[in-house]
């Protein structure tokens, strides 16, 4: 056999004479204790290395300096065009940054959020029975339709020739007339809700409906409470409403309780639209003294939403207190709400309710309102 195979005398570097073993019992054999094999590094860093080198995280991926091959800082075959963009001009502004806060709207320009519902008045509220009979009666009656007035009445309208009547076989009640378009009312503590509705329409559909005089109506008058029960407010224990409303009407219900009514409601402030329950927070309740206003502004249907916006307003001493839309947004569960015969296509009355020991004068001229509208 040749010697090119042959090892060197002696044992490797560092060798400490012991071999380890994969037989588990060769220490028990011996009696002596396994050690494993010493591989001790050589001293000193790798061959060829610098401190100097620079180190670079992942250097494996690291491009080639320079540009691709090829490529040519003088080529122009991808140069844009010179000047500006097409149907840009040097004196236009620069659009806004970018910002999702600064493109909201501001909230002042949308229209107010509908104010809640509420289940209960929080002074009086009307008997259920009285309720039931209501909307049964309700049921019962359509409304009317418009009517063609003759000239006396038109010119009476105009002039603010009206007054307030009262339900056949009302007690506890006294009522008469000072003078032209004004209608005094006194009731005991005995009286129950009771309604007075104007002689002729406020509003007459044939001869003011934006549709027909192709420009906008407002409706409008005025009473004064000169008495409401004790007048401590809120007490509960009288009650006066002002409003309008579409005929027929229930005699022993207040306006705004029922279909094609509305209502500002003096014990509580609250408005009620077609509302039996306890109407939506508006206003401030009415005190002694107080000159209280109701009016409606119908106007000009629009082409994108194909009917009329109408406004209903409450002033108070002259000045205008409230608004809200006819139209606004209701709950979906709301089962009332209903204001059609109010948007111009029926006639429409003037309607005062009142409950308990009042005094109260209504004013139709409009030379004698505190309010212009």
């Amino acid at each position: 056999m040749g010697n090119e195979y042959q090892p060197s005398h002696g044992p490797p570097p560092r060798y400490t004479g012991q071999l380890g073993s994969n037989n588990p019992s060769r220490n028990q054999i011996q009696g002596r204790p396994e050690q494993p094999p010493s591989y001790q590094p050589p001293a000193g860093p790798p061959p060829g290395w610098s401190d100097k080198k620079p180190s670079h995280q992942n250097d494996e991926y690291l491009p080639p300096s320079g540009p691709p091959p090829g490529h040519s800082s003088t080529s122009s075959e991808f140069q844009p065009p010179p000047g500006p963009p097409p149907r840009h001009g040097a004196n236009e502004p620069a659009p806004p940054p970018y910002d999702p806060w600064m493109v909201v709207p501001d909230s002042s320009l949308l229209p107010p959020p509908p104010s809640f519902k509420q289940d209960t008045s929080p002074t009086a509220n009307a008997d259920w029975d009285d309720a039931a009979r209501g909307h049964a009666w309700i049921d019962r009656n359509p409304l009317w339709q418009p009517r063609q007035h003759d000239q006396q009445t038109v010119t009476r309208i105009a002039h603010g020739d009206i007054r307030l009547t009262m339900p056949p076989d009302t007690t506890n009640v006294a009522m008469y007339q000072p003078g032209l378009g004004r209608t005094s009312v006194r009731t005991n503590a005995k009286c129950q809700d009771t309604i007075f509705l104007s002689d002729i329409p406020v509003f007459a559909s044939a001869q003011h409906n934006p549709l027909v005089t192709e420009k906008s109506r407002t409706t409008y008058y005025e009473l004064e409470v000169k008495s409401m029960g004790n007048n401590v407010v809120g007490s509960g224990d009288a009650g006066i409403a002002i409003g309008l409303l579409a005929p027929p009407y229930p005699s022993w219900r207040l306006p705004g309780w029922h279909r094609a009514s509305l209502g500002v409601h003096g014990d509580d402030g609250r408005r009620y639209v077609d509302d039996s329950d306890g109407g939506r927070d508006f206003v401030s309740p009415f005190r002694k003294g107080d000159v209280v206003g109701i009016g409606m502004t119908h106007n000009l249907p629009t082409y994108a939403s194909g009917r009329g916006k109408c406004e209903v307003f409450f002033t108070r001493n002259g000045k205008r207190e409230g608004q809200w839309d006819l139209h606004e947004e209701t709950d979906r569960d709301f089962e009332g709400g209903d204001v059609r015969g109010l948007e111009g296509e029926n006639d429409i009355l003037a309607a005062v309710g009142c409950f308990g020991a009042v005094e109260f004068e209504v004013r139709f001229q409009p030379a004698e309102w505190r309010f212009r509208p």
